[in-house]
């Protein structure tokens, strides 16, 4: 569960200070959400408060069980730390075995040749499908994704998606995705972020049609250059 008492809070959003919630109270209780907004460029700073990333200018967030970070977001996977580095301060943030989760994870992603190699070397597809395989590293009890699902058709994507699913069973997910078919394949209810509140929405299709799922300005650049990334040369 995420609660919100009081809480206020603003951000700068291309050069301008934008008020994202004032004087909030909200409940959100266990279930698999689609996050939506009429303006997506809020998405990722909402999602910041819900995951924890950034305390809110005043008020409190309380957060019952274990939350992950916002999977899939390319940010994460950036700098000259190797994917092992990043492998061995997950494991000890959440109390995993190193050795074991470095076996889980090279066991998934295309090119475990490159775990020992800074992330920015990596092509965009390999830091795509690490992103998402550190992320079934913990056993969290909250899943926020901030990113497409892995949809291409693929060995990593069939494996990651069966592991998935597993860990979601009676667990919390909030899914931010420009691809309305993720949301309605792995969430039931809308949570919608709109006129500086959330909503929840039991009528998922309905939402979608009012609130388009659609990219923010800053993911399209990366979005295009990882499309480009072509998986036909692998072999699976």
């Amino acid at each position: 569960m995420i609660d919100f008492f009081g809480v206020s809070d603003e951000a700068d959003v291309f050069g301008q200070t934008v008020q994202l919630l004032d004087q909030q109270d909200f409940h959100l209780p266990p279930g698999r959400y689609a996050l939506l907004s009429p303006v997506p460029e809020y998405k990722r700073l909402v999602i910041d408060l819900l995951a924890g990333i950034r305390p809110p200018k005043h008020g409190q967030i309380a957060i019952t069980g274990s939350i992950s970070w916002p999977l899939g977001r390319p940010s994460v996977m950036r700098g000259q730390v190797s994917g092992l580095d990043l492998i061995t301060m997950v494991a000890d943030l959440y109390g995993v075995d190193a050795d074991q989760a470095g076996d889980f994870v090279s066991l998934l992603v295309s090119r475990p040749d490159l775990m020992d190699t800074p992330v920015d070397s990596w092509p965009p597809y390999v830091r795509s499908e690490f992103n998402f395989a550190l992320g079934l590293v913990p056993d969290f009890d909250i899943y926020i994704i901030d990113a497409p699902v892995p949809f291409e058709q693929t060995r990593f994507t069939r494996m990651w998606k069966v592991l998935f699913e597993d860990r979601l069973v009676g667990k919390t997910l909030i899914l931010s995705s420009y691809r309305p078919k993720n949301l309605l394949d792995y969430c039931d209810k809308g949570l919608v972020y709109t006129d500086g509140r959330f909503i929840i929405e039991t009528d998922l299709e309905e939402c979608i049609e009012r609130y388009p799922a659609r990219q923010a300005r800053e993911e399209l650049g990366f979005a295009n250059n990882a499309d480009s990334s072509k998986y036909s040369e692998l072999d699976f």
